[in-house]
């Protein structure tokens, strides 16, 4: 930094480590979700619109076990860059068949979610098939 000492930079940089330190001190895990049913149109599992505070989003898992041949099922990542901006779409993922395709017994995907003070929604949507129920859970620090 110009102007300041080796030993005062270090202070700074110290205090401000301290600082963050605190911050993430008082987060706590948090989790929600419930069960969504399907019906064909593109719905929010995980919306949050205007984080409040320091937010730490981790991840939404969202179980593909009801479905079955035939059912297609299509997840939707969006984010936003500025406050009260638009969704902007980040990731599209589609799941066709039973389990959604997964294999080796696999029945649960994680939407792996990144830091932003915007919002963060993710969508479900099934395309084809008998509409099902998908159990999703979110975890994030708060």
């Amino acid at each position: 930094m110009p102007g300041l000492t080796n030993e005062a930079t270090g202070a700074t940089i110290a205090a401000v480590e301290d600082v963050f330190n605190i911050v993430n001190a008082d987060l706590v895990l948090r989790e929600t979700g419930e069960v969504l049913t399907a019906d064909g149109t593109e719905q929010n599992t995980y919306v949050s619109s205007t984080p409040l505070g320091v937010h730490k989003p981790h991840v939404v898992f969202i179980d593909l076990d009801n479905m079955d041949q035939g059912d297609t099922t299509v997840i939707r990542t969006y984010y936003r860059l500025a406050g009260g901006g638009g969704w902007l779409l980040e990731d599209y993922q589609s799941y066709t068949g039973a389990d959604g395709g997964l294999a080796n017994g696999i029945k649960v995907i994680a939407v792996d979610l990144y830091p932003n003070r915007f919002g963060i929604r993710i969508t479900l949507e099934q395309t084809a098939g008998t509409n099902r129920d998908y159990l999703w859970k979110y975890f994030g620090e708060q």
